[in-house]
């Protein structure tokens, strides 16, 4: 596999300050090297987050404000008849335990099983009240068909603990997580080595970069999207351990990728082919 611009990962800059290394020609270097040895790429679990889907049942149609602003000035409309009509609402919180339990508490606070959509919680959503707890609330969309879809999850964090997720589904309203789903992601290590006076070079230390890749459902386009290390633990949990692992050169080019499966693809020399390794794996930390 042969250099070319194709895989020339930095963007255009003014000087060398400006230089940016570009998740889309890294990717595009890990999918050439995998196509090579006809691989694919192991997808890692992302945790899916705690949802609420709250029905209309007033017989009025409902109009509101996304408080995650996606369709900007845009107002949600949840019909009061109809196949659908409820809102899908993504409750805020670091945690699914922390998720879960503000959904708990909007639950009961607004007798949501019993009124749905209610007055008093569409006012307090309008006036900004419940900012703390809600992300996102948007819809409509069929309340017996996405409350079937929440299912009992355990998600087991970097720490080793676990989040255990029941769904709750009540008359007008439920709670829940959806099954996690498989992402493609990996994380670039950059060699980059610091010489002193006189000394050997040293492999500077750092976690690099997790970069996610994902298609679109109607195109197909793929796109990529870095997430720095500290956040993707919160995404990924233990299963971070797993995330394959690409060594990148300074000047660009993606020299390994580690499938942390056993099996390593090398870059050799002379820039034309991939070779396969295998190597023994360690036990997880």
């Amino acid at each position: 596999m042969a250099l070319s611009n194709e895989f020339n990962t930095f963007g255009q800059g003014k000087s060398w300050q400006d230089k940016v290394l570009e998740a889309d020609r890294i990717w595009a270097q890990v999918k050439a090297m995998l196509d090579e040895q006809q691989l694919k790429l192991p997808e890692t679990p992302r945790r899916p987050d705690v949802r609420m889907i709250v029905n209309n049942i007033s017989g009025i149609d409902i109009q509101f404000k996304n408080p995650g602003d996606h369709s900007g000035s845009k107002q949600e409309l949840i019909p009061g008849m109809g196949d659908k009509t409820a809102a899908m609402i993504m409750v805020k919180g670091d945690t699914l335990e922390e998720q879960y339990n503000n959904a708990a508490i909007l639950y009961h606070k607004y007798d949501l099983d019993l009124l749905g959509l209610s007055k008093n919680f569409i006012d307090d959503l309008k006036a900004g009240k419940l900012s703390d707890v809600i992300a996102e609330a948007y819809g409509p969309a069929p309340f017996e068909q996405q409350a079937g879809k929440l299912v009992d999850v355990t998600w087991k964090q970097q720490n080793g603990t676990e989040d255990k997720i029941v769904p709750k589904k009540g008359r007008s309203a439920a709670y829940g997580a959806r099954a996690a789903t498989n992402e493609m992601v990996i994380l670039a290590q950059f060699q980059i080595y610091v010489k002193g006076t006189g000394t050997t070079p040293e492999l500077s230390e750092g976690y690099g970069m997790n970069i996610a890749v994902s298609s679109d459902w109607q195109t197909g386009a793929v796109s990529t999207r870095p997430i720095v290390p500290s956040v993707a633990i919160t995404y990924y949990g233990a299963y971070t351990f797993d995330i394959p692992a690409v060594i990148v050169h300074p000047d660009g080019m993606v020299k390994e990728i580690d499938l942390k499966n056993g099996t390593v693809i090398g870059l050799d020399a002379s820039l034309t082919k991939t070779h396969v390794m295998k190597k023994q794996q360690t036990p997880k930390p």
